[in-house]
């Protein structure tokens, strides 16, 4: 497909942040960001090493694929103001892609269904479910959404897996017939991300312009102003 010929990959949702060049169904190069330095800043110093180490020039790109979340708000901005900017200037495609399915697309073949959390602070999960299809494809299960996990728990049926960044958060509340993803297992990989992109367009969005972060609730600011309103009983969150 000649969109996925030289692509650019970010990865901008968890604590590390991931950047990666990828030819077809190959991953060339790639590096990581830590937590403190998921600056845009930061990011396109790091994109413009890649390409030069690659020998691409940033014209030669055919698509960029970004993660959309959910996740950290600062950095899936950062992340998906970038890819825009890039998409945009050099007038290669655009995939915006939910950080939730390239989770599962990482899954075995043997695993039907599965349940991805991050942590959505307060008592609180993002969450979204999936299963296979008849093809042998993940589909989603439920909505993406942010819940009490204490009702997630309660949802939590037997032979489900679960995986995400708080899969273990809550691992000694599962009943034993709940499956737990290995620790290493539960953050996208640059090349999940990209699998996503070309397969499962339900979880993908293509125009540039009206993509968006899959925060789900408003900003540590937003809800704090929120919480100074009169009247108002919700709780900020520290992010």
């Amino acid at each position: 497909m000649p969109a996925f010929d030289r692509v650019l990959i970010i990865e901008t949702a968890g604590r590390v942040g991931q950047l990666a060049l990828a030819a077809d169904d190959v991953v060339v190069a790639d590096a990581h960001l830590g937590e403190a330095r998921k600056r845009a800043s930061d990011l396109a110093l790091v994109v413009d090493r890649l390409l030069k180490e690659q020998g691409w020039a940033p014209r030669e790109l055919t698509a960029v694929v970004v993660g959309l979340g959910p996740g950290s708000y600062t950095g899936l901005r950062v992340g998906l103001a970038s890819a825009k900017a890039l998409a945009y200037a050099t007038r290669c495609a655009f995939f915006g892609v939910e950080t939730f399915a390239a989770i599962a697309e990482r899954l075995p073949p043997e695993v039907e269904a599965v349940s991805v959390i991050a942590d959505a602070l307060q008592g609180k999960l993002f969450r979204r479910d999936y299963r296979r299809n008849a093809s042998r494809e993940w589909e989603p299960a439920s909505r993406l959404e942010i819940v009490a996990a204490s009702d997630w728990l309660a949802s939590l049926r037997p032979g489900l897996w679960v995986s995400g960044p708080a899969a273990g958060m809550l691992a000694d509340q599962f009943a034993a017939d709940v499956r737990v993803v290995s620790a290493d297992e539960r953050e996208p990989r640059a090349v999940d991300l990209l699998n996503v992109a070309k397969k499962h367009p339900w979880a993908v969005t293509t125009d540039v312009w009206t993509a968006e972060p899959l925060y789900l609730r408003g900003s540590s600011a937003e809800e704090k102003r929120a919480l100074s309103e009169p009247g108002s009983d919700r709780v900020a969150a520290d992010r």
